[in-house]
């Protein structure tokens, strides 16, 4: 193989592994250990907005508590969080 064909295939192997899937921003695939409040601290920036992602969630999440590995999670659009009622203005959570 010429340095130059080598080259090459490095450097789109680097461009494929950089590339985001399409779709990458807006859900989260749930990894052992996730909790709510650790994927929007991640995804979101701030943990304590947890409740959004289980209001988008819910008809996966049955208790907010309880994340399955393989779960994928729909992330809202920031414009969407931004508009979201925060703290005292949150709905109740379902009591287990």
């Amino acid at each position: 193989m010429t340095r130059r064909r080598l080259l090459a295939l490095l450097l789109g192997a680097a461009a494929t592994l950089g590339a985001a899937a399409p779709d990458a921003g807006r859900f989260h695939q749930v990894r052992r250990g996730d909790t709510l409040w650790s994927i929007a601290e991640e995804r979101i920036g701030d943990g304590s907005l947890w409740p959004v992602l289980y209001r988008a969630n819910r008809d996966q999440i049955k208790d907010p508590a309880i994340l399955h590995p393989g779960q994928r999670l729909s992330i809202p659009e920031p414009a969407l969080i931004a508009r979201m009622p925060r703290g005292r203005d949150l709905p109740p959570l379902p009591v287990r």
